[in-house]
């Protein structure tokens, strides 16, 4: 853990360069993952330059910011050099390069959709706002994920509820955190980001019990040496296609002992 005290998290408002920032850096991450790719069979990936999934993704992450918490960290071309790849830290004159499309800082470099406890959601005067613009906009400016198969989007949602009432009857958790995405700025994979930003909200949700699915099966192991177990293995079909969801669970835990760090 001796870089995470390095990783400033903030949690974003609604601002449009700092909702498009975090909006961005979700697209590029998630371009190839498998979940994705089988709940949107016949469309293209997603990509920064279409327009509407670009205003898609700026909408949910306003959504998230209403209904829960949307960290973010410095952009991506910040990162690229408070965490240099080990060839970099091998020979310090190793230029660095980045992945930016054209453009430059736009991006966030790890960035969290995090819902809290329902006992633990409040209300402020900017969420408040918030409510009202998105009511108007969901009536006067509607946006969806058009390549998005709903049948498949339903079955996701069923699988999702049935997990978490699993995790309240066989494990007694009955209002865990649950982290919706997490994600890492497709330049900066490889540079042990992936494990400080888990760390960091371990510690933001005070190592209280917290779900997350993992949709790649290399990374259930990842998941698991941070305390994760697999509740349930589900396998998501439809039309002969078929893609494996894993549901997992970190039960509380107590905070490590500040004198031991």
């Amino acid at each position: 853990m001796a870089n995470q005290s390095f990783l400033a998290l903030f949690e974003t408002q609604d601002d449009p360069s700092s909702i498009s920032a975090v909006a961005q850096t979700i697209t590029l991450s998630f371009v190839g993952d498998p979940l994705i790719r089988w709940l949107r069979p016949s469309a293209a990936p997603w990509s920064t330059q279409q327009h509407e999934t670009t205003k898609w993704q700026y909408r949910r992450v306003q959504q998230a910011i209403l209904e829960g918490i949307v960290l973010r960290s410095r952009p991506s071309t910040q990162l690229a050099q408070e965490f240099p790849t080990r060839s970099q830290q091998k020979d310090p004159q190793a230029p660095i390069t980045e992945i930016n499309d054209g453009k430059e800082g736009l991006e966030a470099g790890t960035v969290a959709l995090l819902f809290p406890p329902k006992s633990r959601q409040t209300w402020t005067l900017n969420k408040m706002v918030l409510a009202v613009k998105l009511w108007f906009l969901s009536w006067f400016d509607q946006v969806s994920d058009n390549g998005a198969n709903e049948k498949r989007v339903e079955i996701l949602l069923d699988a999702h509820d049935r997990a978490l009432k699993m995790i309240t009857t066989r494990y007694n958790v009955k209002d865990p955190w649950y982290l919706e995405v997490v994600a890492v700025h497709p330049s900066l994979q490889g540079r042990g980001l992936g494990k400080v930003m888990m760390e960091r909200i371990l510690d933001y949700v005070g190592h209280a019990p917290l779900v997350l699915e993992c949709t790649a099966e290399r990374n259930v192991g990842f998941y698991t040496t941070l305390g994760f177990e697999v509740i349930e293995k589900v396998e998501l079909a439809d039309s002969g296609e078929a893609v494996s969801c894993w549901f997992m669970l970190r039960r509380a835990t107590l905070k490590e002992d500040s004198s031991s760090q």
